[in-house]
């Protein structure tokens, strides 16, 4: 990945890369109105347009920029269109506006796909940008092997902390004869405890649940359990970064738990259409014993009104490892276009969204906050469930995967293994042999032909 900073000759001149991701030509410029003739609006006030996703997080910035751009942003002259978009079809939503020029000035930039919006030369490095204060806040989150840094530049500033627990109903543990301060820790524990949930549930809670439909699946809830027991592992289709090989292999464990969970029925129904919204809506109203989420189940919970007794467990592991890190994800990260022409109005945006104040909002609305300040606050000190996410030492932001840039034949991990958790019937030990060999074949070829460099992915 190129470390040089993009200018919008460049990102001209670098649009054929974009083919690879099906990209139809350049963004549009900064400030896309309807017309997307210019970025002012009467009186001059200068228009920033923010894209996110929906939920509980968007819901705590929407009312912030809706203060700040009656204060602050009136000042300044400058107005956040903050347009928050569908939690399920963010992902889509971004790729297809920057694919039809309808990019917006900055944006939610998920960290999985963040190296191929570099690739495509869609997003702009932030040094010299922003101010170096706003990207030292984040340090620790902006090694080179994280996600938003390429080339050794950082493409994002994250403003979340999402550690990952497995999250419990206790008094579902308690009325199944459970003990909640001694959740299940392996592969075998949590089917017996899914077991006991829905027996005593009588068919209205069950022992656990798995949103196959939901478009982090894979990374969240497949991957992190063996990213816990082996910190050497990316999401993705497992690449070791230490051998520079793809072992895929290591899915079995945890395709050959959820095959069970949900062929003996202990599952929360629907498993094949079940999506994020609505395994929140039911863990909330006390309908599931246990899934694997990060801390913004939180601000879900408060805003949905749940009344549960709320507990965490360590991210199981297969019976024969141990749990050796929490995998989590530096969230909520936000970029800039490449083709900003109003560059002080923009990082004068970007800076406040992950800024000090927009950090207290965030604690505020019972989200994981990035920084220890705000972590520290009165309010997220009296959030007792907020508080069972905040980040300890076993928490280790997982590192960028060459899975998310390789260019594979056939069917991608997600689809591979979702396939194979749905259909006990194929073999999944040669179909995750052959998943692995088409990755690194892919890999490799990246590598030869230059679109690659494997130093981006090395321990």
């Amino acid at each position: 990945m190129a470390s040089a900073r993009f200018t919008r000759r460049t990102f001209l001149e670098r649009a054929a890369a974009a083919a690879a991701l099906g990209a139809g030509g350049p963004v549009l410029l900064s400030g896309c109105g309807d017309d997307g003739d210019d970025d002012t609006g009467s009186g001059g006030v200068r228009t920033v347009v923010v894209w996110d996703r929906a939920g509980a997080e968007a819901t705590a910035r929407q009312e912030f920029f809706t203060a700040w751009n009656e204060d602050q942003g009136a000042e300044l002259g400058i107005t956040v269109q903050y347009e928050p978009q569908a939690t399920e079809k963010y992902e889509e939503i971004v790729r297809t506006a920057f694919q039809t020029q309808r990019g917006p000035d900055i944006f939610h930039g998920p960290s999985s796909i963040l190296g191929q919006f570099v690739a495509a030369g869609w997003i702009q490095p932030l040094s010299g940008l922003i101010n170096d204060d706003v990207l030292s806040n984040a340090d620790a989150y902006l090694q080179d092997s994280s996600e938003l840094v390429w080339g050794g530049e950082p493409y994002g500033v994250p403003t979340t902390t999402f550690t990952i627990r497995n999250c419990l109903n206790r008094g579902l543990f308690q009325a199944a004869g459970l003990d909640p301060d001694d959740p299940p820790t392996t592969f075998s524990a949590v089917l017996d405890a899914a077991r006991r949930i829905t027996a005593a549930g009588g068919g209205t809670a069950f022992g656990i649940a798995l949103p196959t439909a939901w478009v982090g699946f894979q990374a969240w809830i497949v991957d992190t359990p063996i990213l816990a027991a082996n910190p050497e592992l990316t999401q993705l289709g497992l690449f070791n970064v230490d051998t520079g090989e793809f072992e895929s292999e290591k899915y079995e464990p945890v395709i050959d738990l959820y095959r069970t969970l949900i062929a003996e029925g202990i599952a929360y129904p629907g498993a094949e259409t079940l999506n994020s919204d609505t395994v929140l809506g039911a863990f909330a109203e006390g309908n599931i014993g246990m899934y694997i989420g990060s801390g913004s189940i939180v601000g879900g919970m408060q805003n949905l009104g749940s009344q549960i007794d709320f507990g965490i467990g360590p991210i199981p592991v297969p019976d024969d490892q141990t749990q050796q890190q929490s995998p989590m994800n530096a969230g909520f990260p936000y970029s800039i276009s490449s083709t900003i022409e109003d560059e002080e109005s923009v990082a004068a945006v970007f800076e406040v969204l992950v800024g000090a104040e927009m950090q207290q909002a965030l604690a505020d609305g019972g989200l994981p906050p990035l920084s220890a300040e705000a972590w520290d606050s009165d309010s997220a000190m009296s959030n007792d469930w907020l508080q069972l996410f905040r980040p300890t030492d076993l928490d280790t932001q997982w590192p960028k995967k060459p899975g998310s840039v390789v260019a594979v034949e056939g069917e991608n991990v997600t689809k591979t293994v979702t396939k194979l958790i749905f259909d006990p019937s194929q073999d999944a030990a040669s179909t995750l042999a052959d998943l692995a060999e088409r990755y690194q074949q892919a890999f490799e070829t990246g590598v030869d032909n230059g679109e690659i460099d494997p130093e981006e992915f090395r321990a």
